[in-house]
């Protein structure tokens, strides 16, 4: 078994990217805290995890987006007497619609979910990150977060919010000990599109999707090495980067025009 690098934190953690990055963690050497609602999945990523770091792993089953939910994580933190060395802000949401023919409600439950809550334990467990004597922040956003995408408004608008606030954070904690680094995931095959309503999109993401478990090591090799933002998988870097040379205009009117129809056959 590798070095003991302290506790790691993982938000959304019972299946998917999460999942895939506790257990990468643990393959690494930390001591991990598994967050997420479902206790039947999360048991099993910790059980995972901790066959792969000798019994070092942690679960919390718990709805970050109910009342005192973030109180409980801290005290879990504290109670498990270990330097916070890692967190993985991953839990979020996503919702595919029109933003007019979505409720207000339902936007706004995952903008708590993708935005206030990673700020919100961020800020809440920074002493803790800082005081570890060299720790790190990895922040799940999406290749979304590069480009506008109708039919998915709210939810490309709060990955770019991700990115843009990693990449300030990182400036700000530069020479502090934390480092901060965003992964930005093309389309990953992890049930998302179930959770999202997208089954109708479902053909595409199997064709053009990766599994979890290179995203995970992706994100952790780049994470440890420092660096600022990663995009896992051959396609989706070259993808970003074409995107990068065609105008705005052009690559959100292709991206967005492939969800729309897809989005007007499943009304029918």
């Amino acid at each position: 078994m590798k070095t003991d690098r302290g506790l790691a934190l993982i938000t959304g953690a019972s299946q998917g990217i999460g999942a895939a990055l506790a257990v990468e963690l643990a393959r690494r050497g930390y001591a991990v805290l598994v967050v997420a609602r479902s206790a039947e999945k999360l048991e099993a990523v910790r059980a995972q995890a901790a066959a792969a770091n000798g019994g070092r792993a942690h679960a919390l089953a718990i709805d970050l987006l109910a009342e005192g939910a973030l109180d409980r994580v801290l005290e879990r933190v504290t109670a498990l007497g270990m330097p916070l060395t890692c967190l993985v802000n991953n839990a979020g949401q996503g919702l595919w619609g029109l933003f007019g023919e979505l409720t207000l409600e339902e936007q706004r439950r995952m903008m708590r979910l993708n935005m206030d809550v990673p700020v919100e334990l961020t800020h809440r467990l920074m002493p803790r990150l800082r005081s570890a004597g060299g720790a790190h922040i990895l922040n799940v956003a999406s290749m979304v977060a590069h480009h506008a995408l109708a039919s998915m408004a709210v939810y490309s608008g709060s990955k770019a919010f991700m990115l843009r606030w990693s990449r300030s954070l990182r400036i700000e904690l530069k020479g502090s000990g934390v480092g901060v680094t965003c992964v930005s995931p093309g389309s990953v095959i992890t049930g998302f599109t179930e959770r999202a309503g997208m089954q109708a999109m479902d053909d595409l993401a199997l064709k053009f999707g990766t599994p979890p478990e290179p995203v995970a090591k992706a994100a952790v090799d780049a994470m440890l090495k420092g660096r600022a933002e990663v995009i896992p998988g051959m396609l989706n870097a070259v993808a970003s980067r074409i995107q990068g040379w065609l105008p705005a205009s052009l690559s959100e009117l292709a991206a967005s025009g492939i969800y729309l129809k897809r989005l007007r056959s499943r009304k029918g």
